[in-house]
């Protein structure tokens, strides 16, 4: 098998080839999305460094057609990840409608604190926990949204998720205000630990920025199992004002397989969502079972027309949910591709020749030393049949 440092030699050569273009009217107002045909697959090399930066977290990705490159967000957080500080990435992906051949990256751009100075490391309480990044549409500045945490213990550790903005230099603009229900804490409502902020979109008519929770809030009912699904939310905040303007009950699928032992760790949860439309959005799900190679991932269509805006209620019980479809279960491909890594970023990229969109998916490898199917730096195009 080539090492790293060879595969890296080719890899980057064809990305330096001339991209598959893009322009400001690549994203109409409504996209159609019947299916999806897999171009091809990158795998950059385990711990490959950039810029003084160890390449992997890779949690968030969104595209700019403007300069025909994408953003994507690290969730480094740990010592034990790297001993860099929280940061995006510029790059380009060379692609057409038949093959993806590069990935080139461009630049890195660490996050600052809105006093400017670099966001620290566990066990600091400052620290963040990148999951997603979009462009606003309106003033061209990056959103991210962090995660925070909740681990009860003697202290307890207990690290609030926020929504902000930053320049094209990582410096800090703004922050949106968040409803209480948000506030992390030790009693017996609000989040769950590591189920907080997954995912991020803004709508195409760029009124709203849209956040997604990977899991149910405490008081929404018990956390998805290998017997039974639960209940997330999705936010909906005014992107002049930053104000959450309304919110829907997001039904998320069980556990997908029984880890091993069968009293190992599994987890099920959504992990990012996309604008189709103002009200059509895609989702994707990741469920991860101890003992069990890569993971299993699925990718829906929702439509929240119809459901119950939540964002005054208590809990979920009698709401009604978003309307959901599959569009592809990712382990009909585990066998091609090699197996499915840890799939937490989706970004719909340039029109291919023919026509029609392009869409990319982008896996977290979680930033271990060994290369494996469940945990790589996994980047897919397909292309979306209308």
């Amino acid at each position: 098998m080539p090492s790293p440092r060879a595969l890296l030699c080719c890899l980057l050569p064809l990305a330096l080839l001339a991209g598959c273009g893009g322009s400001d009217d690549d994203s109409p107002a409504e996209i159609s999305v019947s299916s999806l045909r897999l171009i091809g697959q990158q795998v950059l090399p385990r711990r490959m460094e950039f810029q003084g930066t160890v390449i992997g977290g890779l949690s968030g990705i969104d595209y700019d057609a403007k300069s025909d490159s994408y953003l994507l967000i690290s969730d480094d957080r740990s010592t034990t990840d790297s001993p860099n500080a929280p940061r995006l990435y510029t790059a380009k992906l060379t692609f057409d409608a038949s093959q993806f051949t590069g990935v080139q990256l461009l630049s890195s751009i660490k996050l600052k604190q809105p006093d400017g100075s670099d966001y620290p490391k566990v066990p600091d309480l400052k620290v963040a926990d990148p999951e997603a990044v979009r462009i606003d549409p309106v003033s061209g500045l990056y959103v991210w949204v962090s995660e925070g945490e909740r681990t009860l213990g003697t202290p307890n550790r207990l690290i609030q998720p926020f929504i902000r903005e930053v320049n094209a230099q990582g410096q800090h603009q703004r922050e949106y205000p968040l409803p209480a229900m948000f506030q992390i804490g030790a009693g017996d409502s609000g989040p769950r630990g590591n189920a907080v902020f997954e995912g991020l979109a803004f709508t195409p008519d760029g009124r709203s920025a849209v956040v997604l929770m990977e899991g149910p809030l405490i008081q929404d009912g018990t956390a998805p199992s290998l017997t039974a699904g639960a209940q997330s939310r999705i936010t909906l905040f005014d992107r002049a004002s930053g104000q959450a303007t309304a919110q829907y009950a997001y039904p998320i699928e069980k556990v997908q397989a029984t880890p091993v032992p069968a009293t190992g760790f599994s987890v099920s949860g959504a992990t990012e969502i996309l604008a189709l439309s103002a009200t059509r959005f895609l989702v994707l799900e990741r469920s991860f079972s101890v003992g069990v190679v890569g993971n299993q991932v699925r990718l829906y269509e929702i439509d929240i027309g119809g459901a119950s805006n939540v964002l005054a209620s208590a809990t979920l019980q009698g709401a009604t949910a978003v309307k959901k479809r599959l569009v592809l279960d990712f382990e009909t491909l585990k066998a091609q591709l090699g197996g499915i890594a840890n799939l937490e970023g989706l970004s719909l990229g340039p029109k291919l020749a023919n026509g029609r969109h392009s869409l990319v998916v982008v896996a977290d490898d979680n930033f271990p030393t060994a290369d494996s199917a469940t945990d790589r730096n996994q980047i897919l195009v397909f292309e979306i049949q209308p």
